[in-house]
């Protein structure tokens, strides 16, 4: 199931492959459509197709009928406390009914006087005529303000859009990395999985949580734009514990380089100078980790999935180096150009970069934010490239064919 919501509140929803929407794992609201041949229980229908809306937490849920598709999409506002808009749009050349399985919702207008026709419903069951090209919308209050009364027409129509809803997820996920690559995939991963973050409380260090996976959940949290002073002692000992690991193995696994990276750069924006030098001195002395080739199924769905797309793309060396694309660029890559904003690349500093082809030849250009003296190279691609500027550009000898996956 798919979640809605707004970041940092009590609550959240979430919503089935065919489209009924649970709130605290209770059935809150059904659907069913009444078109022109018959009724459809979306439950039931092998026509249903969903997805997230740009990858944020706005759900679509498309069923076809005669003439088009009814699509209800799903998202949360902050209004009132905490409220979940269920719009149903007519893309389809006929008009329908739309039939929710209760009367206790906030709605643009007053139901079908006739009620349901033609289909068992539970009792209090409501109908609503719905155009061709027209839109439905209810809304369902889980928030503080739950049981209070419900929302007269002119409040729901003011509520915001799921376009508005979309471009405000968008814009508070742009404070931290992004990217626009061949490997389609990695940007909306990106996207979802922070979101995931944001509709989730923080996670709590005790001896049940696993030390790397606090590590990465708080940094994404404090990248997004959440203050870091308030989790650096715990963040301190987390990074403490994945070190001496790390030395008791002599080997660092991947997600254990960039967990203690994102433990520095928390250091970091706390203000703990001394604490991020520390942890940086021990990681400069431990073994260099492999770059992790493979998004494994269990990476995919963890929150090492945000830490693993930019490790393919910039890594931190133990010489205190940048490394741009250490995996290479692969040969599937060639001649397409693409980019990558805000990378974490250090404690201290993020990276921004593009790749543009001349011929079979890429031509790098970067930006670093943060201190200056930083090197900058892309040991998987050109030996000879090295840099020391905060931003420039430079045409580079090759790229090595590793396989994206």
């Amino acid at each position: 199931m798919l979640a809605v919501g707004v970041r940092g509140a009590q609550w959240r929803g979430e919503v089935t492959p065919w489209g009924d929407l649970l709130v605290d794992a209770e059935v809150r609201l059904r659907w069913f459509i009444a078109a022109d041949d018959r009724w459809y229980e979306p439950a039931r229908e092998t026509t249903v197709r969903q997805r997230q809306v740009s990858g944020v937490p706005v759900i679509e849920t498309r069923l076809k009928v005669p003439g088009g598709d009814a699509v209800q999409r799903i998202y949360g506002v902050a209004n009132s406390g905490g409220i979940i808009v269920v719009e149903i749009y007519n893309d389809s050349s006929l008009p329908f009914a739309v039939a929710f399985d209760r009367g206790d919702i906030s709605a643009m207008r007053a139901p079908s006087p006739t009620g349901v026709q033609g289909i068992d419903l539970p009792s209090g069951s409501v109908v609503f005529p719905v155009g061709h090209h027209a839109t439905m919308r209810v809304a369902v209050q889980v928030g503080a303000d739950s049981n209070s009364a419900q929302l007269s027409a002119s409040e729901l129509e003011a509520l915001p859009s799921f376009e508005q809803v979309e471009r405000g997820w968008i814009a508070a996920l742009q404070v931290s990395s992004r990217v626009d690559l061949p490997e389609l995939s990695w940007s909306t991963l990106l996207t979802q999985k922070r979101c995931e973050i944001l509709l989730s409380e923080p996670q709590i260090l005790d001896r049940q949580t696993d030390d790397l996976e606090f590590v990465l959940d708080i940094a994404e949290r404090v990248r997004l734009g959440d203050k870091a002073a308030q989790w650096s002692s715990d963040i301190a000992v987390a990074a403490e514990k994945i070190i001496k690991r790390c030395a008791q193995n002599k080997a660092v696994q991947w997600d254990e380089d960039r967990a203690i990276l994102a433990a520095g750069m928390v250091l970091d924006r706390a203000g703990e100078s001394r604490g991020r030098d520390d942890v940086a001195r021990v990681w400069a002395n431990l073994p260099e980790s492999d770059v992790s080739r493979e998004m494994t199924a269990f990476t995919k769905s963890s929150l090492r999935c945000p830490s693993w797309i930019e490790s393919q793309l910039v890594a931190h060396r133990r010489d205190g180096n940048i490394d741009i694309c250490p995996r290479g660029i692969d040969e599937s890559w060639l001649g397409v150009n693409f980019e990558c904003h805000k990378l974490l690349a250090t404690p201290q500093h993020t990276i921004s970069f593009a790749v543009r082809w001349h011929g079979e030849r890429p031509a790098l250009l970067w930006d670093i934010d943060g201190p200056t003296g930083v090197r900058v190279v892309a040991s998987a691609i050109d030996k000879t490239f090295s840099s020391t500027d905060i931003r420039g550009e430079t045409l580079l000898s090759g790229f090595a064919n590793v396989g994206v996956k």
